[in-house]
């Protein structure tokens, strides 16, 4: 449920040794944005539950953590991210981070819940750009790059596999076709198995219904 920030609380910048207060100020107006109960398991019921999607094929560890960070601040109840044990880490340490600011000004904040997702099928949201920058002409003006939200492609390397997360943006922007989307799965047994030692509190399961014995 989103409401209108208040515009008495705008947005600051804060810097990485500022005061919690810096932090915590400027957030205060950003929880308006988040009608949430105490607890993850008792918005999901109300109906009032607030997810933050981080993306399921985004592995950009910086940008993750500081999101993390920011929306448990904001009191999110859920971050969903990618079915990847450093972007676990990476979420887990924006969480903590949150968690430790909010409690040394006194206000501790409840811990949102931490998302993977899996997939069985090809799907849109499990998928990577990928093209051989050797085959772009020398005087291409490169508007794959002009149109990447992510600063994800880069002159002379191609994708930055770490930071595509398959929007596909870039895929019609080529002049010469040369970008493609590659899908991939994470099955629930590499999830079990990549994942065994970061805890998490909640699945999505994207799947086409054909064999669901493996999700069991």
């Amino acid at each position: 449920t989103l409401r209108p920030r208040p515009r008495s609380a705008p947005l600051s910048r804060c810097p990485p040794s500022a005061t919690p207060d810096c932090w915590l100020g400027p957030l205060r107006g950003v929880r308006a944005l988040v009608s949430s109960s105490d607890a993850p398991g008792q918005a999901l019921e109300d109906g009032s539950w607030f997810k933050l999607i981080c993306g399921a094929s985004n592995q950009d560890m910086p940008q993750i953590r500081n999101l993390a960070l920011i929306y448990t601040l904001a009191g999110v109840d859920c971050i969903d991210c990618a079915a990847d044990p450093a972007v676990v880490a990476a979420v887990r340490s924006g969480i903590d981070a949150a968690h430790s600011i909010s409690s040394s000004s006194g206000s501790p904040i409840t811990p949102p819940w931490l998302m993977v997702s899996i997939n069985d099928d090809e799907d849109p949201h499990f998928r990577k750009a990928k093209f051989d920058p050797t085959m772009c002409p020398s005087d291409c003006p490169r508007p794959c790059e002009a149109v990447c939200p992510a600063s994800a492609i880069a002159a002379g390397q191609g994708v930055l596999d770490h930071k595509c997360y398959g929007c596909g943006r870039c895929l019609p922007a080529c002049p010469l076709g040369l970008i493609v989307a590659e899908s991939y799965q994470r099955s629930a047994h590499q999830v079990t198995t990549s994942l065994g030692g970061s805890p998490v509190d909640a699945v999505e399961i994207h799947t086409a219904g054909r064999e669901t014995g493996p999700l069991r």
